[in-house]
């Protein structure tokens, strides 16, 4: 049995566990709060800062595009479930925001790789991977519903993204900028081994990730990774209703550009 003495050690050395991930959980709240503006603010007024690709903002197109990024992740990250929160994200900003929805979604996604690409720079990976995943996200929308070159979303992707791993988080915005300022970043992390998320919710590893090049994906629409067959098993009953929705989609795209 252990020590009184050790056992307040312990209890010292939990409480203080619990209040430095506090801190830092107000911290990454703060800079998710300021962080587009100050971003902004140095890459566009900043002579000596990089921009990192930033397409030229139309008139009046920085602020509104501002203030959608804020609404749209601000309503996407207070549910729980990813249709839900796609969902309320769309019906919070699809009419006050019609005109960037229509002609200005390139100029968020240049915002968000730019402001992203900074922040890495400034070590603050968390709203990084916040930011690469509505990229993807806004990436997506622009491809499919006003573009119409893409079928539909990768909601796993976007899952990804939000947790990735530093290589695949360094190597997804050093891909997508037109400068070299991420290349002493990708050096020091192309070693680290790429991690996929398992699809199925129920998964036993930690964090439900597993190096991406050992995992399965559903083979009838390629976008369900899985860590093991036994997961994709599991999993099937739940994935079916989409997948055969995925595969519908897909047909249906096909038959249109075909036609």
């Amino acid at each position: 049995m252990p020590s009184r003495k050790k056992a307040k050690g312990k209890a010292r050395r939990a409480a203080k566990a619990t209040k430095d991930e506090e801190s830092q959980a107000v911290v990454a709240n703060q800079r998710q709060e300021g962080s587009l503006e100050v971003m902004m603010q140095r890459l566009i007024f900043n002579s000596a800062t990089c921009q990192h690709g930033l397409a030229p903002l139309p008139s009046n197109g920085e602020k509104i595009c501002q203030d959608f990024i804020h609404t749209f992740i601000e309503v996407f990250t207070a549910q729980d479930d990813v249709v839900e929160s796609v969902t309320a994200a769309l019906a919070a900003t699809k009419k006050e925001y019609a005109d960037v929805y229509s002609s200005k979604l390139e100029t968020v996604i240049s915002i968000l790789l730019a402001s992203g690409t900074e922040l890495i720079l400034d070590g603050d990976k968390y709203n990084a991977r916040l930011y690469a995943a509505f990229t993807t996200f806004f990436e997506d929308m622009n491809q499919a519903p006003v573009q119409k070159s893409k079928a539909l979303f990768n909601c796993v992707r976007l899952f990804e993204l939000g947790s990735a791993d530093d290589h695949t988080l360094i190597q997804y915005y050093r891909k997508r900028i037109s400068c070299s300022c991420l290349d002493k970043e990708y050096e020091e992390v192309k070693s680290v081994k790429k991690m996929g998320l398992c699809y199925n919710p129920n998964c036993s590893l930690p964090g439900r990730k597993m190096q991406r090049s050992k995992m399965f994906y559903c083979t009838r629409c390629c976008t369900a990774n899985y860590c093991s067959v036994e997961c994709q098993k599991e999993n099937w009953k739940k994935h079916r209703m989409i997948c055969d929705l995925i595969v519908e989609r897909k047909a249906a795209f096909n038959t249109n550009k075909q036609s």
